[in-house]
């Protein structure tokens, strides 16, 4: 029932709208029960033979000898599903019954949805009962008493809804359970002994909520281990060790687990460690002996795994800082390169890998207006050519005219024209020969930024 409740609202949008495909799949599967089962539920009809007609058509085998009455089960049952959500619904929300709403509604008269009363009322019950279950869950989970009942019995009255009190008495236990549960949890995260339910259990006596004694112990015995965990964590970077917190808990009655407590702690020192290795292994030197020495002032503390700790994570930063790649690119950028903390071997390579970088941003940006400026000339040569081509067919149009006069005017444009061709195929040539120099800079650029990013090994 709760798959279906779940799936019912998207159901009811596709209610009439069931794809051809849809269909055809439903028949090839001859499931005729599902195939009735899904008419009701979308709120359809029982139409078994119109049903038949088309599973004839597209089906590979005709239809079963029982099929009608597999069909008219099927039918039956979703048919009772809608109508059974539709009054859980309304139930679960604390409303009073809407059948009528319901047989009223716009998609239920669209598509002449058979109305199904009990089923709407069994629905209903159900959903009015998980109302009430939820409303004493929700009230014995924030402390209420148990006769927080009367005040829920007394609104249902006042609203003329059905207060199912087997159901309210359950969610509230349930609850009540839960109130103990977040109360043993909470002084446990607190670091408060388990010796406050006594209090805890003197103020519910004295409000007349029903005390959990299991509960509480239960989930406060689950989280002290996490909160001495949580302690050691905190501690490791604050300067903090067991035996201060060791002290204050016996002074205060708490229940102390040491080892938790030190295996937190000794890992959350082995994480710093490693992560100051880390920090300093990418462009610091060695720091080791520093950082112990500084420990106390920093609030940690130098423990048996700290050595390897900070070494391994400083050599393996250091040999990624120490690659000529980085050095390349820190180049590139003018970022500083402490060359020094690598080791010397890798030193004058990793210098060298250095100003290649900054020699290849150099050619680069030479390459980049080498670029510019090709592109330039190639646009103003592709300008001149098109307007020497639209000179020359001007000329030739005037030159076959046959209607044109011969005089001083035409002799006169035609001279201004021939002289213009002639200055445009001197500037287009000049703008080539610009235009291959600049492309001949373009790959000497390249070229040298390439042997550069080479050459660095």
């Amino acid at each position: 029932m709760k798959t279906i409740l779940r799936l019912i609202p998207l159901i009811l949008l596709l209610a009439g709208c069931q794809s051809t495909q849809q269909r055809i799949a439903d028949c090839k599967v001859g499931d005729w029960t599902a195939i009735g089962h899904k008419d009701g539920l979308l709120g359809e009809p029982a139409n078994y033979a119109d049903r038949k007609d088309f599973c004839d058509d597209h089906a590979d085998k005709p239809a079963a000898a029982d099929a009608a009455a597999r069909y008219t089960a099927g039918w039956a049952q979703g048919n009772w599903d809608a109508w059974h959500i539709f009054g859980e619904q309304d139930g679960v929300q604390g409303q009073q019954p809407q059948f009528e709403q319901r047989a009223n509604a716009d998609e239920v008269r669209k598509h002449k949805t058979p109305l199904n009363r009990p089923a709407y009322d069994a629905g209903w019950a159900s959903g009015n009962s998980t109302y009430w279950r939820n409303t004493g869950q929700r009230d014995g989970a924030s402390g209420q008493p148990a006769t927080q009942k009367e005040a829920s019995r007394a609104n249902a009255a006042a609203a003329q809804l059905r207060f199912d009190d087997v159901a309210y008495a359950d969610g509230w236990r349930a609850g009540n359970r839960t109130f103990w549960s977040d109360a043993g949890y909470s002084d446990a995260r607190s670091g408060i002994p388990d010796s406050e339910f006594r209090n805890r259990a003197t103020a519910a006596r004295r409000a007349g909520v029903d005390v959990q004694e299991e509960s509480y112990r239960t989930a406060w015995n689950a989280e002290i281990v996490n909160y001495w965990r949580n302690l050691g964590t905190q501690d490791a970077t604050s300067g903090k060790e067991f035996g201060t917190r060791g002290r204050e808990a016996k002074a205060k009655g708490l229940k102390i687990y040491e080892q938790e407590y030190r295996q937190a702690w000794e890992a959350r020192l082995i994480e710093y460690w490693r992560t100051t290795g880390a920090a300093d292994g990418y462009g610091q030197p060695f720091l080791l002996e520093d950082r112990i020495n500084n420990a106390s002032r920093n609030g940690v503390f130098a423990i048996p795994g700290t050595r390897d700790a900070y070494t391994n994570a400083w050599l393996q930063e250091n040999a990624r800082y120490c690659l000529p790649d980085n050095a390349f690119e820190r180049g590139r950028t003018n970022t500083g390169m402490a060359v020094e903390v690598c080791a010397p071997a890798l030193q004058n390579q990793l210098k060298h890998a250095y100003v290649s970088g900054q020699d290849y941003e150099v050619a680069a940006v030479k390459y980049r207006q080498a670029v510019a400026d090709a592109n330039d000339l190639a646009n103003r040569a592709r300008d001149a050519r098109n307007r020497l081509g639209k000179l020359e067919r001007e000329i030739r149009a005037s030159q076959e005219a046959k209607d044109r006069p011969a005089n001083d005017d035409t002799a006169k444009q035609d001279r201004r024209r021939e002289q213009e061709r002639r200055e445009l195929n001197d500037y287009l040539q000049r703008v080539e020969r610009q235009l291959d120099d600049a492309r001949r800079w373009v790959e000497r650029h390249d070229l040298q930024m390439q042997r550069l990013r080479r050459e660095i090994y």
